[in-house]
């Protein structure tokens, strides 16, 4: 584990130039709801940001794998007696701290947006942790996908993955939630009202653990028997 922590940190840090814009796009729309605090705003507010948090760390997870191997990186990672599983592992690990970051900045500006405008905060830490979870679940399919896919075709198949189900839907089919549990999240977060939602919210980020753990082993195993000489076109 502490391997693929190192790792994670590691991409973290190649990634600073996007949490800085992040962080630098959080700080001023905060502040600019800071002149225009009512409940609705607010709800839009964590509403929006939580679809960034998932498509974040999608995103950032698609393009992490062929870059490396066009930087000849994977190679001097790999050279030093790192496993295959460990060095996907870091991956994800990275992009897990990133969605971390941002679903944090969330919850810091949500708190003080409310406590300025004497609104309620019910709910809140729970859709936030569920959020980072699906974000992580969300990362865990992108990663399976880039491990065979062009960076594009990897970001479409991750998304109809993930959004199946509302898909699934115009043809009058309803797959359970608990298989697709950031679907089940964007509901979550869609219908979230600044009231406690009971129990819902930890059975969809149960889910969303066991997903990102099935898509890491399964990533694993294909990864496992590609070559990772020749950089991807």
């Amino acid at each position: 584990m502490r391997t693929i922590f190192l790792l994670g940190a590691n991409f973290v840090r190649t990634q600073l130039v996007l949490i800085a814009i992040v962080l630098a796009y959080m700080i001023c729309l905060t502040g600019f709801l800071a002149f225009h605090e009512q409940l609705p705003d607010l709800i839009f507010f964590v509403r929006q940001q939580a679809i960034y948090a998932i498509a974040l760390a999608a995103m950032v997870m698609v393009t992490a794998i062929p870059n490396d191997r066009k930087s000849r990186r994977i190679l001097s990672v790999l050279s030093k007696s790192i496993h295959r599983w460990q060095y996907l592992g870091g991956l994800l690990c990275g992009a897990v701290m990133i969605a971390g970051i941002f679903c944090l900045e969330v919850g810091l500006s949500a708190l003080w947006l409310a406590n300025q405008a004497g609104m309620p905060l019910a709910g809140l830490t729970q859709l936030l942790l569920m959020l980072f979870l699906a974000s992580a679940a969300g990362a865990s399919v992108a990663l399976f996908c880039s491990v065979f896919l062009h960076p594009l075709l990897a970001l479409a198949a991750t998304m109809s993955i993930l959004f199946f189900p509302f898909a699934a839907e115009i043809k009058g089919w309803h797959p359970p939630g608990d298989l697709f549990p950031v679907s089940t999240a964007m509901r979550a977060v869609i219908n979230f009202n600044f009231q406690s939602s009971g129990s819902s919210l930890w059975r969809i980020a149960a889910g969303a653990v066991i997903q990102t753990v099935v898509f890491w082993v399964a990533a694993s195993a294909v990864f496992a028997r590609r070559d990772v000489t020749v950089a991807g076109e």
